[in-house]
């Protein structure tokens, strides 16, 4: 399959890189490509143009791009713009650019912020309505709704991955401190982008993914029944610690 990853040179973008390129025929996009890596085309999510040359003869879109720098509640108003031009006109544009090439899958990443809003101890459904919590929580709504949208106008189906924050297992200094309930180890989050990829959804449909624990209020029901996801790393039997949902990272 020809897939194209958007914000490939990013976090996640370059783990998943590694893990799908056996597979799969990778074209990879980002603002800044990376050197000496022939797969990298220019892909600026703000710029109509650029996207959609990078999607000219790809199959299936996995749209991973982020305005970069910031994550969670940070507020600052230049920022915000950048988030708001990325993440809702970016998104856009993918949607767009894919109508138009022909494209037939996305994998949009949205994130678990988008339902932050629903206080603890509260179970949150898998397809929880939205309660954005901060600037970036409203721009990943806002790419949901235009994800949906853009399913009743085309012949896309988009899988909306709302994630939590990934964890490299790699990274020792993690057990040093306490870690978020919520966390999804990378080797989790990896299986459930390459399921989404191939899972059989007609049209739209958010998913959740989240890290598996004693302490989880979020539903992993969808992400089973629609992805065939499940979860196979727990942190807190591999010697992190399990601390507030919003400790201080």
């Amino acid at each position: 399959m020809r897939i194209l990853i958007t914000g490939a040179a990013g976090f996640i973008g370059r783990k998943l890189t590694k893990s799908l390129e056996r597979e799969h025929d990778l074209r990879l996009g980002d603002i800044q490509p990376s050197a000496g890596d022939a797969r990298f085309v220019p892909c600026d999510v703000t710029c109509l143009p650029e996207v959609q040359a990078a999607m000219h003869g790809i199959d299936e879109v996995i749209h991973l791009a982020i305005a970069a720098g910031h994550e969670g509640d940070y507020e600052d108003d230049q920022f915000n713009q950048l988030r708001f031009d990325v993440n809702v006109k970016g998104t856009w544009n993918v949607l767009e650019a894919a109508r138009r090439t022909g494209v037939r899958r996305i994998v949009h990443t949205s994130s678990l912020m988008v339902v932050w809003g629903y206080p603890h101890p509260e179970w949150v459904p898998a397809d929880a309505a939205a309660r954005p919590v901060g600037t970036y929580a409203q721009t990943k709504h806002l790419a949901e709704v235009l994800c949906e949208q853009a399913t009743r106008m085309s012949n896309l189906s988009i899988v909306c991955l709302r994630i939590a924050k990934p964890i490299d297992l790699d990274e020792p200094a993690w057990k040093q401190r306490p870690v978020r309930p919520q966390w999804v180890p990378f080797p989790d989050l990896l299986e459930a982008y390459r399921l989404a990829l191939t899972a059989e959804i007609s049209r739209f449909e958010i998913v959740t993914v989240v890290g598996e624990s004693s302490r989880r209020r979020w539903d992993l029901s969808q992400a089973e029944h629609l992805l065939g996801f499940r979860p196979r790393y727990r942190l807190e039997e591999m010697g992190y610690t399990l601390g507030d949902e919003d400790v201080p990272v």
